[in-house]
């Protein structure tokens, strides 16, 4: 019997592998851009440059965006565009026209990069499609000779301190594929979406002092494929729909006080519903209410707590954008030098995993299963039990670091560097909330502080990665913060604050963390473009931070109340 089961299984697998073959041979685009992949590579070789690699990165994007205000629609947008960008290397691994120079094309004025549009019909496009490729190749050729010339000479007068790797790494030569998906899994209620959006955002229309109160809608249908002249063939889907909700007012002041919260998930239908959407958009009124009223605080250095949202971006920030492998090569290099060292306590443990679909419960943003160069995710353990072991790396080499670990990410028409994706912080030895309550307060005694400041939510951040002076700094931007006093008194709301400082003297401050993982959904801005990450930490303590008072806005309040339907 259990031969027969066997039989039964290997006939299965067997079966699966033949339709997905046939439905590989059947995918028109995949086969147009191989063929067009290997003419161009071969029409290349007659100049006098020839690239040594070429690769192809096609996204089909369909992204559906809803917005709504105080109850009314503001837009309700479907697109559905199809891009390619070819990346082409001239010289050779050792050194060529991405040495000095990560991005394969010149930005225009916004810092956006060029993309080669491409039709959606397969059946009668195949023309149009080939002419937009070797145009564009033909402009993203030109720009690589010119890089190569003056990197070439910029190697001859590179200082002692330059990270001494080549220029591109060897990889192994993928085949992956996946069948379009699904029409019905791609299908999505506009006017019901819309109705349920003003709904939600209706409740904000109750509060006169809000200046906004929106809510909207991303659905997104990705499907990309990556080809290259070593034979790599990579076609994978990401679909995801995530809800964003925001609400700001003024205080007396000017200070601007927004507050906003995200919902995720893979499928649309895994979103909450309208009455839970409705219950936090009531919370975030009252909140806002009281933070208008809340005291601004003063520049601070002491002991504070970080949520676990709070927590995931500030390692997001001060840590995940300094073991990114490029930021490496110049500039960035706080930590470059710390392998093998203790960066953390010994009971942190800290890893980039783009495998993990979830965690701690919730669906993860940052998840793919291979990157922007056709490299399989991996998971790198960052730090392991406190001591810097690895960097987040693509197929640009570091020296100590001569492969990649598939972090190479990208979007739009940039070109892929090594990025975060699920970064996770973890604890061997975690306490309570409570038990980080009491050590924060021995903490605030001991150094003769009132208070110390408890980080509930945060929104954002930048970080700088530059040599020298501020250009080694980062900025949190926190959305709800508390004084929590050392004599009793009950926690205080107050605003105004800005986390900053250097990440090498905030990282020797942490002290420990709970025993509560949260997951942080964002989007990260950097060259590469905009890719969707997720962050996930516990509370931690740190018995030394430092804030500065926020800018206030030069605008008072308006001084007509909102309008009504009274």
């Amino acid at each position: 019997m259990k031969k027969l089961e066997l039989i039964f299984v290997s006939c299965v697998l067997s079966l699966f592998a033949v339709q997905k073959t046939y439905a590989q041979a059947q995918d028109k685009l995949l086969q147009l851009l191989k063929e067009e992949l290997a003419a161009d590579m071969k029409e290349l070789q007659k100049q006098e440059n020839p690239p040594y690699h070429m690769n192809f990165r096609v996204m089909d994007d369909r992204t559906v965006n809803i917005s709504s205000a105080f109850g009314a629609t503001m837009r309700a947008q479907e697109q559905h565009v199809r891009s390619l960008v070819p990346q082409i290397r001239v010289g050779d691994t050792i050194l060529d026209n991405f040495k000095y120079n990560a991005m394969g094309a010149q930005p225009d004025r916004n810092g956006n990069y060029r993309m080669a549009y491409i039709g959606l019909d397969d059946e009668n496009g195949t023309d149009a499609t080939r002419q937009a490729i070797w145009y564009e190749v033909m402009q993203r050729y030109n720009f690589a000779t010119e890089a190569y010339e003056q990197a070439k000479t910029q190697s001859k007068v590179s200082v002692a301190d330059e990270d001494k790797a080549p220029s591109f790494s060897a990889a192994p030569v993928e085949k992956y594929y996946e069948a379009p998906i699904p029409a019905e899994k791609q299908a999505i209620d506009i006017p019901a979406w819309e109705k349920k959006l003003n709904e939600v955002s209706a409740v904000f229309k109750s509060e006169p002092l809000l200046q906004s109160g929106e809510t909207s809608l991303t659905f997104r249908v990705l499907r990309t494929y990556f080809v290259n002249t070593e034979g790599t063939e990579v076609v994978q889907n990401r679909t995801y729909a995530r809800v964003m909700m925001s609400a700001s007012m003024k205080a007396d002041d000017g200070m601007e006080l927004p507050l906003n919260m995200s919902y995720f998930a893979y499928e649309l239908k895994d979103l909450p519903d309208a009455g839970i959407m409705i219950a936090d958009a009531k919370k975030m009124i009252e909140r806002l209410k009281v933070l208008r009223v809340a005291p601004v605080v003063d520049p601070y250095t002491g002991p504070a707590l970080l949520s676990g949202p709070a927590s995931g971006v500030f390692f997001h920030e001060i840590f995940g954008h300094r073991i990114e492998g490029h930021r490496l090569k110049s500039g960035g290099q706080t930590f470059k030098k710390m392998v093998g060292e203790y960066v953390l306590p010994k009971e942190f443990q800290v890893y980039c995993d783009p495998t993990l679909r979830s965690y701690a419960g919730e669906e993860l943003n940052g998840f793919y299963l291979y990157d922007d160069q056709g490299a399989k995710a991996r998971h790198v353990d960052v730090v392991k039990d406190g001591i810097l072991r690895e960097f987040l790396m693509s197929r640009v080499p570091l020296d100590g670091f001569p492969r990649t670990n598939g972090h190479a990410r990208t979007s739009g028409g940039g070109d892929p560097v090594s990025r975060q994706s699920n970064l996770v912080v973890e604890t061997t030895a975690p306490k309570t909330e409570a038990e980080l309550r009491q050590m924060l307060l021995e903490e605030a005694k001991k150094q003769g502080k009132e208070y110390g400041y408890y980080f509930k939510e945060v929104t954002s951040g930048f970080t700088y990665t530059g040599e020298g002076g501020s250009l080694n700094s980062f900025n949190v931007t926190p959305l709800e913060v508390y004084r929590i006093y050392v004599d009793g008194r009950p926690d205080e709301l107050v605003r105004g604050v800005d986390l900053i400082g250097t990440p090498l003297s905030m990282f020797s401050n942490i002290v420990c963390g709970g025993d509560t993982p949260s997951v942080f959904t964002g989007e990260c801005g950097a060259e590469s473009g905009w890719v969707p990450v997720t962050a996930s930490s516990p509370m931690i303590l740190v018995n030394k931070i430092e804030t500065q008072r926020r800018q206030k806005s030069m605008d008072l309040p308006p001084i007509l109340p909102a309008p009504t339907n009274n």
